[in-house]
This record gives structure tokens, C-alpha cells and sequence, in this order.
């Protein structure tokens, strides 16, 4: 009997500090946060992360989350895909235009006071050569939507940046 109080108290222990999974998911972003993008030509968001490997996007206590780096940046390419058809003004011309993002890294940390505070580092590589580096922070009260949030907010920072909006607007 003791025993198997033992090894029961050590299979919920070895279950609490295992590793889960975490699929990220689109937060969708309100009307208004992302100004009208004027873009010329048609314009493609493309998934620029080779790497399928698998990171800890947060780790508190016992509890980890992990996911593949290249399936978080195919969230945000599809994101940025729904924003630019939502905000884009498109004009005729010729030509395309294309963003290549690759996210390098997404963490969460548990703050106090039921906070996690989350930041993405992310790079888009714009058609003309250029690449830009983004770093963003975001803050909730729930862990899923803190990781999901900085996504969406990583989305939002790319396409209300001025370097973005002038090479989507170029002809």
C-alpha cells in the first residue's frame, strides 16, 4: 500500500512537470488598430522560418509550453494575410509586393498577480531587400491570449510601421 501511494505521488509530480503543447491561434484584432495600408500591386506574406524546432515559449513552476517556431510564424503570416486584406487600400499597378516574416522567438513569462508578460522577436524581409527587426511586448491576464496577443500585436506593430507601409505603398 505504501508503495503505491509512493509511486502515485511521483506519477502526478512527473505528469505536472511535463511539457504541453501550445498551438498558437489567431487574436483577433479590433477594427481601428491598424491604419488604412495603401499598397500598389498585389501584395504576398510569405512564412520565412525554416527551423521546425520546437521551443519553450513558457516555463513557470513546473509548467512548460512548447511549440514550433515555424508553425508560430505561420500564424502571423496568415494574421498579416487577413489584416492586409481587411486595412489594405489596394491600388492598381504592376508589379508585386512581398513581406517574408520570420519569427525568432516568442516567451511568456508569469509576472504576479495573475499577469504574464510576453514578448516576440520577429524579423520581415521586404521585397525590396530590406529587413526589418521588431521586438514587441504584451501583457494579459491569461496565458494562452498573452501568447496569442503578442502575435497579433507583432502583426499590428508590422503593419503600422512607416518602413512597411512606405515599401507597400511604393510603385
Amino acid at each position: 500500500m505504501r508503495n503505491l501511494l509512493i509511486i502515485s505521488i511521483c506519477s502526478l509530480i512527473l505528469t505536472a512537470c511535463g511539457t504541453m503543447p501550445y498551438v498558437s491561434t489567431e487574436y483577433p484584432l479590433r477594427a481601428g488598430l491598424i491604419q488604412p495600408v495603401k499598397v500598389i500591386g498585389k501584395a504576398d506574406v510569405t512564412n520565412a522560418q525554416t527551423s521546425d524546432e520546437r521551443v519553450i515559449v513558457y516555463s513557470y513552476m513546473g509548467t512548460k509550453l512548447d511549440s514550433s517556431i515555424k508553425a508560430i510564424t505561420e500564424t502571423m503570416v496568415q494574421q498579416t494575410q487577413k489584416e492586409l486584406l481587411k486595412n489594405g487600400q489596394p491600388v492598381d499597378g504592376n508589379g508585386s509586393k512581398s513581406i517574408a516574416i520570420k519569427v525568432n522567438s516568442l516567451r511568456s513569462t508569469y509576472t504576479n498577480l495573475l499577469f504574464w508578460r510576453s514578448k516576440i522577436k520577429f524579423e520581415a524581409t521586404l521585397g525590396n531587400g530590406q529587413t526589418i527587426p521588431f521586438t514587441v511586448p504584451h501583457t494579459s491576464g491569461v496565458l494562452v491570449q498573452d501568447l496569442n496577443g503578442c502575435i497579433a500585436e507583432g502583426v499590428m506593430t508590422l503593419l503600422n510601421d512607416a518602413r512597411v507601409r512606405s515599401y507597400l505603398a511604393e510603385k
